[in-house]
């Protein structure tokens, strides 16, 4: 793309170089035809000298015609003939006084007298100034067009004895000189064109292609490559000139903070390629809805901004961000994979909530985050109070950095016992995170983070790491759960990872389960499905975890085969709350389980009703407070394992308070 001056001065040179070369060319032209002129008169000169040099030469001829004496008409005729042979059209003898004495032909009475011999006489005389003249002279005269004339004298022994004036035919050598020097000059200018207009031509061609890198340069400077939206610096810098002039126009304007959702699901599900072309797409929408003062940018890998001027009515900005959404979630069909956008929006005001950049884009990333959870309307305005929600946030993202660098996170287990009789057969271990007091932080708090930063793998890994070489340090055959995030399956290293935690805790894989949600057997994903298998062939339990909430869809029990269910815990608050059918369902799953020839285990059983009312459906496993809450390894063994047997409920230690609770 060229700019507009870059344009005007493209032409400006072409016109000075057309200028220059119609001067050349008309130099040309001149020099030619003076050129021309000077080779007629120069010819002429020779011409009339040559005749000149035969009339007054050893024969005389020129004695007969000025004197009239002894005339032979011979010599007059050979003379004739001579000029005939010469081009000569005419000539003219003077007498020594400049007296016309002898005419070859009359150029007035032409068509009456011709040629006639003796010649004629029209009476007429050179100048006085012309007869003076000393010395040898010639004088051609030509007017370009007729034919050339010239006048000399005629000079024997150093004396005058009369003037010669000739007039040649000349028109042949005329056009023959005009030709030769018309394809020379036109050779010249080809060289000269040759020369100066294809560097000119080559020169300007350059110039052009700088100006376009140039501005391609800027353009990329000031844009984003992929979606061709200003890019983060460019939108501050947009931003602070308007924020600038909000002081004098005290106009109100609006940041609209805009997040693509789940980016990194449809670069697992699709390929990065498929995510890029969904980028784009979702930037051409964000583009097409906006009014021409408004800006749109790409701040970050899903992130887009987009501000607006002179707000007069925030409820307008509410309508303007519900047509994002609705023209955002059209769906995108990609090689066969139906795509339907989402994006998440929060929205801060200037100046009410800040008036520098950087202000305006803490505050409406705050509210985006409060749409991201909630999904209520389709947009967040900033409120002061959740800056503190923000700052909570990004205070708990710091310590599962920490943790994440420096192993801070820690395992507590919670017991597994066998449904029939109560007896402990092994733990869940459950990541927990403690703040800089050493309080612990929620997982329903920092687990959501850590998932939306992606410290979700290197946290599995390590839970994994720190399991099996704990439960490697606790009898035999108690084993440990863990939970499996989508995450851990993308890069295709899972098995790897945990063979090589296997190997290092010195145990088999029996005494490991695994833990995968069904949202994770939506992908349909081979790689996924064959991660599956290979840790079973390594002897490790593969669980579904939450059955029963979600998809429940019984195509994941037959596309994989599962060692274990685990039913989710919501069920037996149903059940404590008296929820119709609650039993039917729950009597279903176990029975469906067993015919598939899967073990059931139950979560969230807290009190000894729901413990009996599992134990005769024949659940195989329990889980919850009843049993036991989380602890840490330390407390988890000194509460659990001493003195413990495979028979025992818990060990000899807290056998008699366990008494009370046991169901078999």
């Amino acid at each position: 793309m060229i700019s507009l001056l870059a344009k005007r001065l493209f032409w400006t040179n072409c016109l000075g170089a057309t200028a220059i070369f119609g001067f050349v060319a008309g130099s040309v032209f001149a020099i030619g035809h003076e050129a021309v002129g000077r080779l007629v008169e120069a010819e002429m000169r020779t011409r009339g000298q040559s005749f000149a040099d035969l009339l007054i030469g050893p024969e005389r001829y020129v004695d007969a015609m000025l004197t009239g004496i002894a005339r032979d008409p011979e010599a007059e005729n050979f003379v004739r003939r001579v000029a005939d042979l010469s081009s000569i059209d005419s000539y003219v003898l003077f007498d020594r006084n400049g007296n016309e004495v002898f005419r070859s032909r009359s150029e007035r009475y032409e068509w009456l007298l011709r040629d006639r011999p003796g010649g004629v006489s029209m009476g007429d005389k050179l100048s006085a100034s012309t007869v003076s003249r000393p010395g040898a002279w010639e004088v051609v005269s030509d007017d370009g067009e007729s034919n050339p004339s010239v006048i000399m004298p005629l000079i024997r022994d150093g004396r005058t004895i009369g003037y010669l004036s000739v007039v040649a035919d000349m028109i042949a050598e005329r056009y023959h000189y005009q030709s030769t020097l018309a394809r020379t000059y036109a050779l010249v200018i080809a060289i000269v064109l040759a020369a100066t207009i294809v560097p000119f031509i080559l020169f300007h061609l350059r110039r052009r292609k700088i100006a376009e890198a140039d501005e391609r340069i800027r353009f990329l400077a000031d844009h984003d490559s992929l979606t061709q939206l200003l890019n983060r610096r460019r939108m501050q810098e947009a931003c602070d000139q308007l924020l600038f002039k909000l002081r004098a126009t005290r106009e109100e304007l609006a940041y609209l903070y805009v997040d693509l959702d789940d980016l990194a699901e449809i670069n697992d599900r699709c390929g990065q390629a498929r995510g890029d072309e969904i980028l784009r797409i979702v930037a051409r929408r964000l583009a097409a809805s906006l009014e021409d003062e408004d800006l749109v940018a790409r701040v970050g890998p899903d992130d887009f901004a987009i501000v607006r001027r002179r707000v007069t009515d925030r409820r307008l900005v509410g309508e303007f961000a519900r047509r994002l959404s609705e023209a955002v979630g059209e769906p995108v069909e990609i090689d066969g994979h139906k795509i339907v956008p989402k994006i998440s929006i929060g929205c801060a005001f200037a100046p009410d909530h800040g008036r520098t950049h950087s202000e305006l884009v803490k505050h409406a990333e705050i509210a985006h985050f409060h749409h991201k959870a909630d999904r209520q309307g389709p947009l967040v305005f900033f409120e002061p109070q959740m800056d503190e929600v923000m700052h909570r946030r990004r205070y708990v993202e710091a310590q599962i950095k920490r943790a994440v660098e420096n192993d801070g996170f820690e395992l507590f287990y919670q017991p597994l016992v066998r449904g029939a009789d109560g007896s402990l057969v092994g733990f869940e271990a459950l990541a927990r995170l403690r703040d800089e007091k050493g309080v612990l932080i929620p997982p329903s708090e920092f687990v959501p983070i850590a998932e939306a930063r992606g410290y979700v793998k290197a946290m599995g890994s390590w839970v994994i790491q720190e399991a099996t070489r704990q439960i490697a340090q606790w009898p035999a055959p108690l084993f440990v759960a863990v939970n499996l995030s989508a995450v851990q399956f993308v890069d295709g290293d899972l098995v790897a990872i945990i063979r090589s935690a296997l190997d290092a805790a010195g145990i088999d894989g029996e005494r490991l389960e695994v833990e995968v949600v069904e949202s994770l057997m939506l992908e349909r994903s081979t790689a996924i499905l064959d991660q599956l298998f290979a840790l079973k062939q390594l002897g490790i339990s593969v669980d579904m975890d939450d059955f029963g909430t979600g998809y429940s869809s019984l195509g994941y029990l037959w596309r994989f085969p599962f060692d274990k269910l685990k039913v989710d815990q919501s069920f037996m608050q149903a059940l404590e709350n008296g929820e119709p059918n609650v039993k039917e369902i729950v009597a279903t799953i176990v029975s469906l389980a067993h015919q598939m020839k899967m073990k059931v285990t139950t979560e969230g059983v807290e009190t000894e009703e729901q413990a009996h009312f599992l134990a005769s459906l024949g659940c195989d496993q329990l889980q919850g407070y009843f049993f036991g809450k989380p602890l840490p390894a330390r407390e988890t063994a000194e509460k659990f394992l001493v003195g413990y047997r495979r028979n025992d409920r818990f060990g000899k230690g807290p056998r008699a308070a366990a008494a009370v609770r046991r169901i078999a």
